[in-house]
């Protein structure tokens, strides 16, 4: 916004201006003939050094036995991340075995999922972490999905309590410093049972289109850790409790 000068100060504002102008011509004469600045180069990881480093953490970290581990290149930068699936018994304190045999649900009271990104000095990051217990609380479902050649996380969490329902389900990649970026995420929330209605809650139809869209993206996803009992709006009750986990080691997704 310009502002009112006093007229007395008009000439010495015209030279200033002037005298500003012909500097700014100077100095952009002296900048076409300088070399342009050097564009600072980006440091890069190959997908053979990223598998290598994260090979050699985890072999540094975790044991074989007690966790699962998958390749996918959730950053998509083309070099893959490592996610590894680790559980424990909270009751005893200790990692629970996997690989022998199938992990009994009476067993599971956490778990955790946790993605590391290799950096070009070697070291390891934590781009995101996932844990996802027994108790009510902790439930929710954790997958590997694909979308147009990409990998994608996909969290969906269908969560009910004290008489209220709240449910959302994200697809998204992870940013250089783990910020999830989202493709996809929808959520409701509605009351159940003799749950007070609030304002924004879901009527039967947008329920409804919710269920319809977190079934489409859940549609051939990968489970990493999932476990929940699935409320049904229509019964009004909790559905059959819910339990799958990764069990496998250095694949690739």
């Amino acid at each position: 916004m310009r502002m009112d000068r006093k007229r007395s100060w008009g000439i010495a504002v015209m030279a200033l201006a002037t005298a500003a102008a012909l500097g700014m011509t100077s100095l952009s004469a002296e900048r076409s003939h300088a070399d342009p600045a050097p564009e600072t180069p980006v440091e890069t990881v190959s997908p053979e050094e990223a598998r290598q480093v994260l090979r050699d953490y985890f072999a540094a970290h975790y044991s074989e036995g007690g966790c699962s581990a998958i390749y996918a290149d959730l950053t998509h930068d083309g070099a893959e991340e490592l996610l590894v699936l680790e559980f424990e018994n909270d009751r005893a304190g200790e990692p629970i075995q996997l690989h022998s045999s199938a992990l009994d649900p009476d067993r599971f009271t956490e778990g955790r999922v946790t993605v590391l990104r290799a950096m070009p000095d070697e070291t390891v990051t934590t781009l995101y972490e996932y844990t996802c217990g027994s108790s009510h609380a902790g439930w929710g479902e954790l997958y590997l999905q694909k979308r147009d050649g990409l990998s994608y996380l996909l969290l969906y969490t269908p969560y009910t309590s004290a008489g209220r329902s709240a449910f959302e389900i994200a697809l998204f990649s992870l940013g250089d410093g783990g910020e999830m970026q989202d493709a996809a995420r929808e959520s409701v929330t509605f009351p159940v049972e003799e749950g007070t209605v609030q304002e924004g809650d879901a009527d039967e139809a947008e329920i409804d289109a919710f269920l319809h869209t977190a079934q489409a993206l859940l549609r051939d996803a990968k489970p990493l850790l999932v476990y929940d009992a699935v409320y049904d709006p229509v019964t009004e009750t909790d559905g059959p409790r819910q339990f799958a986990y990764l069990d496998e080691l250095f694949t690739t997704y």
